[in-house]
């Protein structure tokens, strides 16, 4: 029998989720056609449909996990069709399909593997397999270069980005290897003035992340990346050590790098030159027009927008039952909130405009599939506490 009263606020919330995406799709569909048909909610309620059947899903299976993430997830993926409908009405269609693979990927992340902490014993797999991804696209038959960055592979007629799963393989590994050696990581006695120095075997990840960080700027020409995989490895480092010495390094190592890759390869400056003067007459409408436009929406909105300026600082992390399950939660928290920076960030200017995508809005089919198994993995953390807590 599906226990839907468990997840009734996880209902609630979906109902609102929904009249804001007819609300959306209605209002942009009047304005272009300057009148309203019945047959331009298929998509929306389809839509719609397909978030209420991932609730039935999660009651269904006896669910306890966090209420709020499935509706929010939904609520951001309704504001992209919309978008999508504005900008780019062709790929509509398109998209909704990917809504509708993404979906499919929740529900067999939530069944697969049947027990979440499995994964750790599997560490060196997921590393193996998300090394081989990231350096996939630069293989000469698959390998796709797009707008100047080579992160694609192309299979026949289907182009997809490897690292957006790479992200969540590299979480799993991160996760399993930290709770593994957190010990020796924060409590070595060897010390270069106030700098921990533990032995040579535990600090290769660290200086292997910054080879692998390098090798996706200079080769691959995606920055974006470069700055997730790297702020995400540093950021649960931090959390699993408590030592603060360890991020400064990387940082230090990053910046290192990003000098000498800006001397040594003309792609990289550009990237920067545009940062820094992004309203130059030979750039703003070329290499520099999202930038710039970006610059112009938010003059235009105001700092804060519309929006309540309040968040809900409370993670799935710090309620973990364990310490592999807190730093994969943390670590999968950290992927959506550094690349919904790294995005804002360049559009803002107060970094230089990569290629990331912002999570679950923006068009394409591999952020929104990864993004959604993100969710799924979190939703299972959560449900797992509860679990343990004997929460209902």
């Amino acid at each position: 029998m599906i226990s839907v009263t468990r997840r009734r606020p996880e209902l609630g919330l979906l109902f609102w989720v929904s009249a804001m995406g007819v609300t959306g799709s209605v209002a942009v569909a009047a304005a272009e056609a300057a009148g309203f048909r019945p047959q331009q909610l298929v998509i929306p309620v389809i839509f719609i449909v397909i978030a209420f059947v991932l609730h039935l899903f999660l009651a269904a299976r006896g669910i306890r996990g966090d209420q709020l993430l499935l509706p929010i997830a939904a609520a951001l993926t309704a504001i992209g069709l919309v978008l999508v409908q504005r900008l780019a009405s062709n790929l509509l269609v398109q998209q909704l399909s990917w809504t509708l693979i993404a979906a499919g990927a929740f529900a067999a992340t939530i069944l697969i593997p049947r027990d979440l902490t499995a994964l750790s014993r599997f560490k060196w797999t997921w590393a193996l397999l998300g090394f081989l991804l990231l350096l996939s696209p630069l293989l000469p038959v698959i390998g796709r270069e797009v707008n100047g960055a080579r992160i694609w592979i192309g299979l026949g007629t289907v182009t997809f980005e490897p690292w957006e799963a790479v992200k969540i393989l590299l979480v799993i590994f991160f996760a399993a290897y930290l709770e593994e050696f957190r010990e020796v990581l924060s409590q070595t006695q060897r010390r270069f003035g106030p700098i921990p120095v533990p032995p040579l075997p535990y600090f290769g990840p660290i200086v292997a992340m910054w080879a692998i960080a390098m090798v996706v700027m200079v080769f691959e020409r995606d920055l974006g990346a470069t700055l997730l995989f790297l702020g995400i490895f540093l950021a649960m480092l931090y959390l699993a050590t408590g030592e603060a010495f360890y991020t400064l390094i990387g940082i230090l190592l990053l910046l290192v790098g990003g000098y000498v890759a800006y001397h040594a390869f003309g792609h990289v400056a550009a990237r920067v030159d545009v940062w820094l003067h992004p309203f130059a007459e030979e750039v703003r409408f070329s290499s520099g027009y999202q930038l710039v436009q970006g610059l112009f929406a938010l003059a235009n909105g105001g700092l804060f927008g519309a929006g309540l300026g309040n968040g809900m600082p409370d993670r799935i992390a710090l309620r973990a039952p364990t310490p592999f399950l807190q730093l994969l939660a943390a670590g999968l928290s950290f992927i959506v909130a550094l690349q919904t920076l790294v995005i804002v960030g360049g559009n803002a200017r107060l970094i230089p405009l990569t290629g990331i995508t912002l999570p679950f809005v923006a068009y394409g089919g591999s952020s929104l599939v990864t993004n959604w198994m993100l969710v799924a993995l979190l939703i299972r953390v959560s449900d797992l506490t509860a679990r343990v807590k004997g929460t209902p």
